[in-house]
């Protein structure tokens, strides 16, 4: 089954990505059913400083859709627990 969603991001500018409903860390890459991705904010943003830029969608931009297959949102939400994981035990080590 293939999911639409509002693109929520752009990458360089150029490229739409969305972030899934109920998530803050994962994100989707694709304009079309037969294309896209999968990644993490954080992978995009800590890439040295020739990486990609990622910004929000400004408030007055009409965002594109993005879409997504089970199999990839199965994968955002594995990526999604495995952030959070390492967010609780970076926590927890610094306590």
């Amino acid at each position: 089954m293939t999911h639409a969603m509002p693109q929520t991001h752009w990458v360089n500018d150029t490229t739409p990505i969305a972030v899934p409903p109920g998530m803050q860390h994962a994100v989707i890459f694709g304009r079309s059913e037969d294309e896209g991705w999968v990644d993490t904010l954080a992978s995009l943003t800590t890439r040295g400083s020739y990486g990609p830029r990622v910004a929000e969608l400004a408030p007055d931009e009409t965002p594109e859709t993005i879409f997504a297959t089970d199999e990839q949102l199965a994968t955002a939400a594995r990526y999604e627990q495995n952030i959070r994981e390492l967010i609780e035990w970076s926590a927890r080590d610094t306590q």
